[in-house]
């Protein structure tokens, strides 16, 4: 099945009858998976961010706290990250998985997607949000946190992506001119030795 050009996932099933009318005014389903035992990080958690006019930006879903898909067995995780950027259309430079949580039953696999600034977003989809400092979420010696909200996993993606940079090669090339906008968000091995 395609989307536009794009050849969906194997296992993905057939977009929804949506009215015509609402595709238009807030986009096509973003996950075609079906809910089933085949799941297996059932929520792929996708936190897109962008560097506008030397400012972090956060391109979050207008209606959820997060953009979230399904995750079938058969499907490999960064790939379906690639393919939700370009439903919206956005470029993707590095897509690179940060985190996971337990989360009302749920496993959520979060990956962080370094895009190009967005030229237009459909209508009703992405906003971009100026990006604020969080404080991470933090657990017990034998548990997680209480809670973990998206600022928190977002601020931890950050300092995951400082720490590539400086290293990692292969990321320093691809997010060449990140190092300032990145520079305050010290990875959390670092901290404790400053």
């Amino acid at each position: 099945m395609t989307r536009g050009s794009r050849k969906l996932g194997a296992g993905r099933r057939p977009a929804a009858n949506v009215p015509p009318f609402a595709e238009d005014d807030i986009g096509p389903p973003i996950s075609n998976v079906l809910w089933s035992p085949d799941v297996v990080a059932q929520h792929l958690e996708i936190l897109a961010v962008a560097k506008t006019h030397g400012q972090l930006v956060w391109l979050k879903p207008v209606h959820a706290a997060s953009l979230r898909v399904g995750l079938s067995r058969s499907a490999r995780p960064s790939d379906v990250v690639v393919e939700v950027m370009g439903w919206y259309p956005l470029v993707p430079r590095v897509v690179h998985s940060t985190s996971w949580r337990y989360e009302e039953g749920l496993v959520v696999l979060t990956y962080v997607a370094v895009v190009d600034p967005p030229i237009n977003l459909p209508p009703g989809s992405l906003v971009a949000i100026p990006i604020e400092r969080a404080e991470l979420a933090r657990g017990q010696a034998l548990g997680p946190p209480d809670s973990i909200g998206v600022a928190a996993v977002l601020e931890h993606a950050l300092r995951h992506l400082s720490w590539l940079i400086r290293d990692d090669p292969v990321i320093a090339t691809a997010l060449m001119n990140w190092s300032a906008v990145l520079a305050d968000y010290q990875p959390e091995p670092f901290r404790a030795l400053a």
